[in-house]
């Protein structure tokens, strides 16, 4: 029997039935932020960015965060929920798609 409870447990935990919770960034704000790396770090291997950014990546992480009103401790929180919630991961994903396909 306890075994049963833990597997509803979890089960309850890792579906997509509840809200987003209020410190994770909303789906449309954290796929921006994913669009955005994508691009410095294409950038970034294509050696097109200053030299600061270059040697210190955490530099243009924090500016492109502090851009978008956000910081490093919440897209951290929100990076965990999104891959442990794989529902919610398909709304980012939209919206990144959506990102893309706008000119």
């Amino acid at each position: 029997m306890p075994r049963i409870a833990l597997l509803m447990i979890v089960g309850l935990a890792c579906s997509s039935g509840n809200s987003i919770p209020p410190d994770v960034l909303p789906p449309a704000k954290f796929a921006e932020a994913l669009v955005e790396f994508s691009i410095i770090e294409a950038a970034q291997q294509q050696k097109a960015l200053p030299a600061n950014y270059q040697q210190q990546p955490e530099v243009w992480t924090a500016e492109a965060l502090s851009h978008m009103g956000t910081d490093t401790a919440q897209f951290n929180r929100s990076y965990r929920y999104y891959f442990t919630h794989p529902d919610d991961m398909k709304l980012v994903l939209k919206e990144a798609e959506q990102h893309w396909k706008t000119p």
